[in-house]
């Protein structure tokens, strides 16, 4: 035995133990239901056999014929089947008892196919005495002149019947009937039962109690490789020790696998602390896996003491990061580019304070909020499988100050330019007023064309500090739902009467259905008339203005086109038509489109232009679409 253990391995080993103990055992359950099924068969065949012997000697000692006896006894051939019945059972009885007496146990007859009866040597049957089953029976074994043997049940009321044809001068007159009751039977197969299952029981205990103990020995031998595992879970250092056969491979393969992983979490780690981003990770439950470098700086979060603890234990519970996370795991929803505003965290708690910053290092990040932008993605596994929650972040408070510092330069050189402009505009018609109010000083009277022109310059300053004050405060905006159609339509009117020129083809594309726009009426008169007066304006020779009114690609847009074949607007010229006081007029103040593009971006739109010089300008203006309930929108529209 020792010797096959050496030679096969430990799988094979199981395999052939198992064979022993669990397959032998089923092999001998077989043969004893086999045995059993034999006995039965075989108790069966020899009293069949005893009842046709029966049947044999009773059909000997039947001499001649049912009407033989009848008219023996003077019984007319009219008279009741009940007289013949019973003539004949009393005539029949010395010819039954003796074979009965000879074979005990088993009920003798003869039945008569003119009388459709068994007579059994009883005189009180006068009638029908047997069932349907029986008479079946009779039936085939005159019809097919064999005997027949039949068997109903073994339990302690089953019966074997046994029937021969009654043949006389070569004419079926009936047959002769035999049965016996199984009881004897049954009670000598059910002792044979009885041994057969003691045997088999004996058989699945050993082999059943065998394979146990052999399964016990498996156990004991893979508690080395089990508690193994237990220290890999928590070590990946750790190492196997080494085992014999099969297992000894196990323990390689295990041992192998661990220092690939250990390699592939080390690689995996050294990636997620080189990054800037903040990488967290939980599993389903909300239990934190993963809080790299990076997470763990923003968050003020000490990694060794928060992984594996759940995220309503390491953050407070308006805190953003929580509030998304548990959002992804409750709903799996995830959101993409979500910007928040982190507050800084600071502890109360000195020893948990020690732990977050051992080395009592004053850390940039808690001086005021972070902005952080935000990223989550579900985790699945291979079968698609929900896994848990990854959140990425970028701090990107540092870049929105850089980017505000550099807004406030450029806004600060836009103001030089603003304020030199306005200067420029200022200083023209004051110059001309203190001309004229000099002429009026030597000469001590004003002329008409003097205080003509003076009203005219004080207009135009006038106009210029309106438009300042505009551009500078703007008026408070009054939003309502709108449709554009019916709005282009009035300014279109109003600029083709007082503006239009002859030479200028207008076409329309104006959409029927389009929803309505979410704007201040006044304000986007103002806007359109200023494009529009514009457009005509680069038309001085004549030309094409096609007016478009449309959704964007998005439809998230109410879109109004215009369109002109005129000049158009040189490349260097193109990034500055919204600047204030730029203009290429004489006479223009450089404010229209100024104006135009600070009232569209009030409105939450903005203005896409494409031009090219010769071939003509397209100017796009986009407005959000109303929404149902948008505050601000309560009036009754235009």
């Amino acid at each position: 035995m020792f010797g096959l253990r050496g030679r096969l391995g430990f799988n094979r080993q199981l395999l052939v133990f198992t064979v022993i103990l669990l397959v032998l055992p089923a092999l001998l359950t077989f043969y004893m239901l086999h045995v059993i099924k034999r006995a039965e068969l075989g108790m069966i065949e020899r009293d069949q056999e005893k009842l046709e012997r029966a049947l044999y000697w009773l059909d000997r000692r039947f001499e001649g014929t049912f009407e033989d006896i009848l008219r023996a006894h003077n019984v007319p051939p009219d008279a009741r089947n009940r007289e013949k019945v019973k003539v004949l059972n009393t005539a029949l009885k010395p010819v039954i008892d003796p074979v009965a007496q000879e074979y005990p146990g088993v009920d003798l007859g003869f039945y008569s196919v003119e009388l459709d009866v068994i007579l059994n040597g009883h005189t009180e049957t006068y009638g029908e005495n047997f069932s349907l089953r029986r008479k079946a029976d009779i039936d085939r074994t005159i019809t097919s002149k064999t005997p027949v043997a039949n068997v109903v049940g073994l339990s302690g009321s089953g019966l074997i019947e046994a029937y021969r044809p009654l043949i006389r001068e070569g004419r079926v007159i009936g047959a002769v009937v035999a049965q016996a009751n199984t009881e004897e039977i049954y009670r000598r197969l059910a002792r044979v039962r009885q041994e057969a299952y003691l045997t088999i029981g004996a058989g699945i205990i050993i082999g059943v109690g065998g394979f146990f103990f052999l399964l016990n020995r498996f156990l004991e031998v893979i508690s080395g490789v089990k508690k193994g595992l237990a220290n890999l879970e928590s070590d990946l250092s750790y190492r196997l020790p080494p085992a014999f056969g099969e297992l000894g491979e196990i323990a390689v393969a295990i041992n192998h696998l661990a220092g690939r992983l250990e390699q592939m979490r080390s690689f995996n780690e050294i990636v997620l602390d080189s990054v800037d981003a903040g990488v967290i990770a939980t599993d389903v439950q909300g239990r934190l896996a993963t809080v790299n470098p990076a997470a763990a700086a923003v968050l003020a979060l000490n990694p060794s003491s928060v992984l594996g603890r759940h995220l309503w234990e390491v953050f407070p519970p308006e805190n953003p990061v929580r509030m998304i996370l548990e959002r992804a795991l409750s709903r799996r929803e995830t959101v993409q580019d979500f910007t928040v505003s982190y507050p800084a965290r600071f502890t109360s708690n000195p020893q948990e304070e020690a732990e977050q910053n051992p080395e009592g290092k004053k850390d940039s990040f808690r001086e005021g909020d972070r902005e952080l932008i935000l990223g989550t993605n579900l985790l699945t596994d291979r079968r698609g499988n929900f896994v848990g929650v990854v959140l990425m972040f970028k701090d990107v408070t540092e870049q929105n100050r850089l980017e505000e510092r550099v807004k406030r330069q450029e806004r600060l050189a836009a103001l030089g330019k603003f304020v030199a402009g306005v200067a420029h505009e200022i200083r023209n018609p004051l110059t001309s007023i203190s001309g004229y109010i000099q002429i009026w000083q030597r000469c001590g009277q004003p002329t008409p064309e003097a205080l003509a022109t003076v009203a005219q310059e004080t207009t135009r300053l006038n106009a210029i500090v309106d438009k300042l004050l505009f551009f500078a405060r703007p008026a408070e905006s009054k939003f309502q739902p709108c449709n554009l159609k019916d709005l282009f339509q009035q300014v279109l009117q109003f600029v083709t009467e007082g503006y239009g020129s002859s030479k200028v083809k207008v076409q329309t594309a104006l959409a029927p259905d389009l929803p309505p726009a979410r704007v201040d009426p006044e304000q986007m008169k103002q806007v359109l008339m200023n494009i529009i007066y514009n457009a005509y304006q680069a038309m001085p020779e004549g030309g094409t203005l096609r007016l478009r009114t449309g959704l964007s690609p998005d439809r998230k847009y109410v879109a109004v086109t215009v369109a002109d074949t005129g000049c158009g607007i040189p490349p260097e010229n193109l990034s500055r038509i919204f600047d204030p006081f730029f203009t290429t007029k004489a006479r223009g103040s450089g404010l229209g489109l100024a104006l135009a593009h600070e009232i569209v971006s009030a409105h939450g739109g903005y203005v896409d232009v494409k031009s090219k010089v010769g071939v003509g300008t397209v100017l796009r203006v986009y407005i959000p679409r109303y929404k149902e309930g948008e505050s601000g929108a309560a009036g009754t529209g235009c």
